[in-house]
């Protein structure tokens, strides 16, 4: 098998699986955009094969497995094969090395997979978004290389916009991970609002519930804008274009919330293709600002 067919197996990995993401991939030139697939195809396989686990010692045992891919990757060590995996994770042992990208980033990400292992609810914001930061903050920070953004106060503001991003999932997730036997949403938060787990158990669409939930959504809309502020750092060759539509269109997951009002246990909020589409002139709007310039209200 090619190299050809390892970034092709990625791409087709993302392709199914990150719609979102392959969506803006386009606007990327080639080469950044075939590493980008084989980040997020790392990113995914990690993702699926603990999420498919049965049991917590079956987590445990694949998240050692994916680390020791890891280390082959960055060691140049991998296990020749023409599986999928085998495939996806050859073009991700090539995208570490020419991105020249560190294998910490990545190390806390299987550490934030490990954290589903052992805690199944967060007492408060400044715990979960250390959950945030390790399963996306740090995909932000590892995207930073493949877009070869050096300025290092963009990388904190790509941070901002991976958290932002996971707590837009966390937002959209509830009824799945309660369903897994987890709760997201800050436990102090909940309290001060009034909202009980027996309401998330009953998919109580309570005065409490909308009220957390809007004020989740306002602190996510602002670690985008935070994120945002970083994004005229990016290269013009596709790179920044790609990174404004990504946010553009998770952001618009937030207004899917409030469009359902905020019932996440009807139907799982989303935005269809041509919802994306219709965002694209804010994402180039959000493209064409300054340092300095202020963010657009368009999350």
């Amino acid at each position: 098998m090619t190299e050809h067919d390892a970034f092709e197996t990625a791409r087709d990995i993302c392709r199914r699986h990150a719609k979102s993401f392959y969506f803006a991939s386009h606007f990327l030139p080639e080469t950044k955009r075939l590493h980008a697939y084989a980040v997020y195809a790392f990113c995914r396989l990690l993702d699926d094969a603990v999420d498919e686990a049965n049991s917590p010692a079956q987590m445990h045992t694949e998240l050692q497995r994916f680390e020791s891919l890891l280390d082959a990757c960055f060691n140049n060590t991998l296990p020749a094969g023409d599986s999928a995996e085998s495939l996806a994770l050859r073009a991700f042992a090539i995208t570490v090395n020419r991105c020249e990208i560190p294998k910490q980033p990545f190390l806390d990400l299987a550490e934030g997979c490990r954290m589903d292992l052992t805690i199944n609810r967060y007492t408060d914001w400044a715990a979960l978004e250390k959950y945030c930061y390790r399963v996306a903050g740090v995909v932000g920070l590892i995207m930073c290389h493949v877009f070869d953004l050096r300025d290092e106060a963009a990388h904190q503001k790509a941070i901002a916009m991976g958290n932002a991003m996971q707590l837009t999932n966390i937002l959209r997730d509830v009824a799945e991970d309660y369903s897994r036997g987890r709760i997201y949403l800050p436990q102090d938060e909940m309290q001060r609002f009034g909202l009980t787990e027996n309401d998330i158990a009953t998919r109580t669409i309570s005065p409490a519930f909308k009220s957390l939930m809007q004020f989740q959504i306002d602190r996510a809309r602002s670690l985008y804008r935070e994120g945002a502020t970083g994004l005229c750092a990016i290269a013009s060759d596709g790179s920044r274009q790609t990174a404004c539509v990504m946010a553009t269109v998770y952001g618009g997951i937030l207004r899917a919330i409030e469009g359902l009002d905020y019932d996440v246990f009807k139907s799982r909020a989303h935005l269809t293709r041509f919802q994306k589409i219709a965002r694209l002139p804010a994402a180039w709007k959000l493209s064409r600002l300054e340092s300095g310039d202020a963010i657009p209200d368009i999350f």
